[in-house]
């Protein structure tokens, strides 16, 4: 952002302060009295801000919920023209950073309206968004109905506003978990509070800052949502899928692995949210048998969704390599997973995607000595490395197996046992590398 504070530029948006009210009041003059009323009122508002304070940035943010009353009404009409000129003002002063945390949240409240009217959904948008990272304002049930906002937004009709709604979701997820880091990097010399052991309080967790309060809220209520349960914090949510929401989860858990490793209540969650959810929702995955008949059974088998397959299977190799210090028995558990998904009675592309994940844990050399010093070279524990290696052999052997019919799929399994050898060959040289 520019030098926003620089007397030029102050002086400029004092300016346009006051040409937004002008023509918010002519636009209001025959149908809307209050409104106009409102803006001329707000004109002299701001001139005599500018008349009595030095400081006029500060001013303005002390006097922000009068400063954005008017245009606050003047939405609330909710013609298209008025209300465009009123989110544009209201940004432009949320990009000086003169918004205080209840003008903020009742700007918030005014979004909610104009999405629940259907009204200028990719401006409701922009708005949130300018407004969320420009400042930290916003928290606790403000934040969390912002976020709302964009989540249901992201299930409209509309293509355009669904595809801009979901990178606004991502993003705001991203700025919830940056502040956090930069409330950790604030208070690096401060010494943090005595955490409470097995805290599993869902709705309001003592021991966290604010910032970093509302990411383990936000963190939380993915995790109920993908598991298919009603949030605690994200109030209002009408529809999630299990899809978008891995998605979220896998970024947030890629992006800012020290989060969960510095934070005892966030590892909490990893051991008692996200691996429990996994593990359910490999459920199918392990069960399922191709060309088993399931029309006698009482309760067939769910069979195996590969939108979501691929996507818990990028959550685990996160899991795994960021957490394995943290999740040595939950990892145990995800590599004999991995391990079942190569047995010859599962879909190939499930035994595929099984051993891409399997590829990329593989490459990192200090992932294998773990694997032999965690599991294998205990009395008592699963041999994953050697299962791991024994599933790879089947795996490759029935590929060379498969009777040549002449159609093209022969061609694809002849590609695919190229790509298996080339990764053969690097598991090997990982392996070598391990042991030396």
């Amino acid at each position: 952002m520019s030098c926003t504070n620089s007397p030029e530029a102050v002086k400029k948006l004092l300016e346009n302060m006051q040409s937004d009210l002008r023509a918010l009041s002519l636009e209001c003059k025959k149908k809307f009295p209050p409104v106009k009323e409102a803006a001329e009122s707000g004109i002299i508002k701001v001139k005599t801000i500018a008349a009595r304070n030095t400081e006029i940035l500060a001013a303005l943010k002390e006097n922000s919920s009068e400063v954005v009353q008017p245009f606050l009404m003047g939405c609330g009409t909710k013609e298209p023209k008025i209300t465009q000129l009123c989110l544009a003002a209201i940004q432009r002063l949320m990009s000086h950073e003169v918004v205080s945390e209840t003008a903020a949240g009742n700007i918030i409240n005014m979004l909610w309206q104009l999405m629940e009217n259907s009204l200028e959904e990719l401006k409701l948008l922009h708005t949130v968004l300018v407004l969320l990272t420009t400042n930290t304002v916003v928290h606790d049930e403000a934040l969390s109905k912002a976020i709302v906002l964009c989540f249901r937004l992201h299930f409209t009709k509309d293509n355009i506003t669904n595809n801009t709604a979901a990178a606004t979701v991502r993003q705001v997820v991203t700025v919830v978990f940056e502040r956090m880091v930069a409330e950790d990097d604030r208070h690096r010399d401060i010494e943090p509070p005595v955490p409470i052991q097995g805290n599993s309080n869902r709705r309001s967790v003592s021991t966290l800052r604010p910032c970093a309060k509302d990411a383990y809220m936000l963190f939380q209520d993915l995790c109920q949502l993908v598991n298919a349960d009603a949030p605690y914090w994200l109030v209002g949510m009408t529809e999630m899928t299990r899809t978008f929401g891995l998605e979220l989860l896998e970024s947030v858990l890629n992006d800012f692995p020290q989060v969960f490793l510095q934070h005892q209540e966030f590892s909490f969650l990893l051991k008692e949210r996200v691996c429990p959810l996994v593990i359910k929702l490999f459920s199918p995955n392990i069960k399922f048998r191709q060309g088993s008949s399931t029309s006698s059974s009482p309760a067939p088998v769910e069979k195996p969704y590969f939108p979501i397959c691929m996507r818990l299977l990028r959550v685990v190799s996160v899991l795994i390599k960021q957490f394995y210090s943290l999740l040595v028995t939950e990892c145990e558990i995800f590599l004999s997973l991995l391990v079942k998904f190569l047995d010859s009675d599962k879909p190939q592309w499930l035994r595929a995607v099984a051993v891409e994940s399997i590829h990329r844990l593989c490459v990192q050399p200090q992932l294998l000595r773990s694997f032999c010093q965690s599991y294998d070279m205990k009395q008592h524990s699963t041999k994953v490395f050697r299962d791991i290696v024994n599933a790879l052999g089947s795996f490759i052997q029935s590929l060379f197996l498969v009777p040549p019919t002449g159609n093209p799929a022969t061609a694809n399994q002849a590609g695919n046992v190229v790509i298996v050898i080339i990764f053969v060959f690097t598991f090997s040289l990982g392996l070598q590398e391990s042991v030396l």
